[in-house]
């Protein structure tokens, strides 16, 4: 009888600030697998709790409205939190902040 095949591993993820925000518009990459994805950031209003941000994927146009804060108040709309509840844009937005970037 054969073992079943181990998991493979996620790939590492980082997150890098291109552009820092001018007039209030920032750039940031996601890079996982050797591939990078850059996207615009936005702060927006949110009166419900945590942060907003206006995600805009460069190159696709998808937009994604980012809701960032205490583990209760993160939300996305990309299929990834969808599906997951979690999701890059969230843990990287978390990370900048985390390093005072944004």
């Amino acid at each position: 009888m054969t073992q079943p095949a181990a998991p493979l591993p996620k790939p590492k993820r980082t997150i890098r600030l291109v552009r820092a925000p001018i007039d209030g518009v920032g750039v940031f990459s996601i890079t996982a697998a050797d591939r990078t994805v850059h996207y615009t950031v936005h702060e927006i209003r949110c009166d419900i709790g945590g942060r907003g941000f206006a995600v805009h994927r460069l190159g696709l146009g998808n937009l994604y409205h980012v809701r960032v804060g205490r583990p209760q108040d993160c939300s996305c709309e990309c299929k990834g939190f969808l599906y997951h509840g979690y999701c890059r844009h969230i843990l990287g937005l978390l990370a900048l902040l985390r390093e005072g970037k944004l």
